[in-house]
């Protein structure tokens, strides 16, 4: 299991600086394997330029950068008619000159209405179909210029808005390295929210992801104290990851509260939960997969085939097959894929 954060911290507008990543780890007291960065296009404050410093400071800290890359103000179809093109190079370039692994989610929680690419905020320009091109757009131009050195993140949020589902707008295997959930318990800190579980809050959307054959991992999530036992509620959820939801790789959790417009996210808005979170993280071993981008592949074992491409492979002969792809069989040890060695 990898663990990973939007660490929040004491700003009005958090970034993942040296010392916010420094104190999350110290809460959490564990390393922190991704580290997540929000990043809007139509921000001109913040460029390839900008990113890039939070970038280099996530692999100072050993950790990979996921940044959600926002495309407002953009539908799909404006980013079919190539409107947003000019952007996206800014950072082909920039992304291909930093050389080393980096994770993009681009048009993330496209099933909802509170962005301008949610098929509920528009059905005819965000459809899911074009969603799905408009994915394979932005990725393309990255193929397009030889970079080789993303991650490409695709995410779906637990719940829907008007026409969309929670699958309609996957682009493809071909394009996905990683499937990812976002999700929240609200509790009652809105007059219109009520509390709920972990499997409330997920159970439809990973009963959906586990029909694709990728990795899925929590890219947002978090709970409110409001309306019932914050701690409580990652107690249960690490307590059910391993049995009923086997296939999530990995957790990266969304720490800083917005009390006005949303709800007490941050870990520390509460010191048990802190402590049920601490506890949680730290039953699991350290992530044996995130290591960063290797330039050479070719020199890891050919014996254990996924080592290659990230993944250790299995230890157990008889290792259940999940998931075959182009690639070979997959199987999960400790709750981390693996790659099963044909005899």
């Amino acid at each position: 299991m990898f663990i990973g954060a939007y660490v929040g911290g004491p700003e009005d507008h958090p970034k993942p600086t040296q010392k916010n990543i420094a104190a999350f780890e110290s809460l959490q007291d564990r390393h922190l394997d991704v580290v997540h960065l929000f990043i809007h296009w139509d921000n001109k404050d913040e460029p390839w330029e900008w990113a890039r410093n939070f970038v280099d400071i996530a692999k100072a800290n050993g950790s990979i950068m996921m940044i959600s890359w926002m495309p407002q103000p953009y539908t799909a179809q404006d980013i079919l008619d190539g409107k947003g093109d000019e952007y996206i190079d800014t950072f082909v370039k920039g992304v291909k000159d930093f050389g080393e692994e980096i994770w993009l989610r681009p048009l993330h929680e496209a099933n909802g209405d509170w962005y301008t690419w949610g098929t509920g905020a528009d059905r005819i320009n965000n459809s899911e179909d074009k969603l799905a091109a408009a994915y394979r757009h932005i990725v393309d131009r990255f193929r397009d210029a030889n970079v080789t050195n993303v991650k490409w993140i695709w995410t779906t949020n637990c719940s829907n808005s008007g026409v969309a589902t929670l699958t309609g707008s996957y682009p493809g295997d071909d394009y996905i390295d990683y499937t990812s959930i976002d999700g929240y318990n609200w509790g009652t800190a809105q007059s219109w929210s009520r509390w709920n579980t972990f499997e409330e809050v997920f159970d439809n959307a990973y009963k959906a992801l586990i029909k694709i054959p990728k990795p899925i991992f929590l890219a947002e999530f978090s709970s409110s104290r409001f309306g019932g036992d914050k701690a409580g509620w990652f107690t249960d959820m690490f307590n059910l990851l391993p049995e009923k939801y086997p296939r999530i790789v990995g957790l990266v959790i969304f720490s800083r509260s917005k009390n006005e417009t949303e709800a007490d996210w941050a870990l520390d808005s509460q010191e048990e939960a802190v402590e049920a979170w601490r506890k949680g993280v730290n039953a699991y071993p350290p992530a044996k997969r995130i290591s960063g981008y290797s330039k050479n592949p070719e020199s890891t074992p050919v014996i254990c085939w996924s080592r290659k491409l990230g993944y250790r492979c299995c230890s157990a002969d008889n290792t259940e097959v999940i998931v075959i792809d182009k690639d070979g069989k997959w199987g999960v040890e400790d709750q981390e894929w693996c790659g099963i060695i044909e005899n």
